[in-house]
């Protein structure tokens, strides 16, 4: 009998193993219960699936045949397409594209809720493939202007507003009107340059104080959106000096306003922390 309870012992916690993972699955309760249950009753080692004990090349040489000639049809099929992608119609480059960010966005959507981290990791990829091969495809087309760029950049940082809200990334929010302030700074260099210091923080600093309107009036509905929103208003308080940054390089005195403005900024968050920090918390 002393023997046989050890066996039951293991086989009444694979038992329970076994539901919790279940419960994980089914998401009857949350994630970081079931890891609080799992460390309960297996060792790191027992919790994890045995392939993902097995090393890489166990893995792989349980592949079938028709796996190993799916990889290498699917991987020279990939490598075909980039080199004579400059050599497709335009309309099907820009398919091709579109069709790969919608592959990795809906990849990244489905692994989200398993694993945060792969998920958006599969998302930001997919946002800068967006980027990249849209203003690539303007230079194979020699669509240089500046304009283009504008258009292109506006276009993809709405869009990542839209989804970074509707998906819950702030990260990815805070990108997009990032990106609209590179928008921004390419109209103000192209039909406002040279212009003074002093005009510089005219074009800026009336939209830090609007945006941080906004995060005030959006912390009723969203206080994630809110922080967003405060968080680009502080960027753009320091845009004028980042802009003559780009333009005319790091002067003495240039670096001494940016430092100030720091400093000043820091004290005016600490002594209003009591009411933007109650509409972020």
């Amino acid at each position: 009998m002393r023997e046989k309870e050890p066996n039951m012992e293991a086989d009444r916690r694979r038992i329970i193993v076994q539901e919790i993972q279940q419960w994980r699955k089914g998401k009857l309760l949350p994630d970081h219960y079931c890891d609080f249950l799992l460390n309960l009753y297996v060792t790191e080692k027992e919790a994890q699936p045995d392939f993902l004990n097995e090393p890489a090349a166990g893995r792989a040489g349980r592949f079938s045949v028709w796996k190993w000639i799916s990889i290498f049809v699917i991987f020279s099929f990939f490598c075909l397409i980039v080199l004579h992608f400059s050599s497709f119609h335009p309309a099907l480059q820009i398919a091709l594209c579109l069709l790969t960010t919608g592959g990795m966005l809906t990849a990244g959507t489905i692994l989200r809720p398993r694993n945060e981290t792969v998920g958006l990791s599969w998302i930001g990829l997919a946002m800068l493939l967006l980027a990249g091969s849209s203003l690539y495809l303007l230079h194979l087309h020699e669509l240089d202007a500046w304009g283009w760029k504008a258009l292109v950049l506006g276009l993809c940082a709405a869009f990542w507003i839209a989804y970074g809200i509707a998906a819950r990334i702030p990260l990815l929010h805070f990108s997009g009107w990032a990106c609209l302030a590179i928008v921004y700074s390419l109209l103000l260099r192209n039909h406002s340059h040279p212009y003074s210091l002093l005009q510089a923080q005219l074009y800026w600093l009336p939209l830090a104080g609007l945006f941080s309107w906004s995060g005030w009036f959006a912390q009723r509905w969203s206080k994630r959106d809110c922080a967003v929103l405060l968080g680009f208003s502080a960027l753009l308080v320091l845009m004028p000096e980042i802009a003559f940054f780009a333009n005319s390089g790091s002067e003495v005195w240039l670096q001494a306003l940016f430092v100030g403005k720091l400093v000043i900024g820091g004290g005016v968050l600490f002594l209003l922390r009591k009411y933007w920090i109650a509409w972020v918390a």
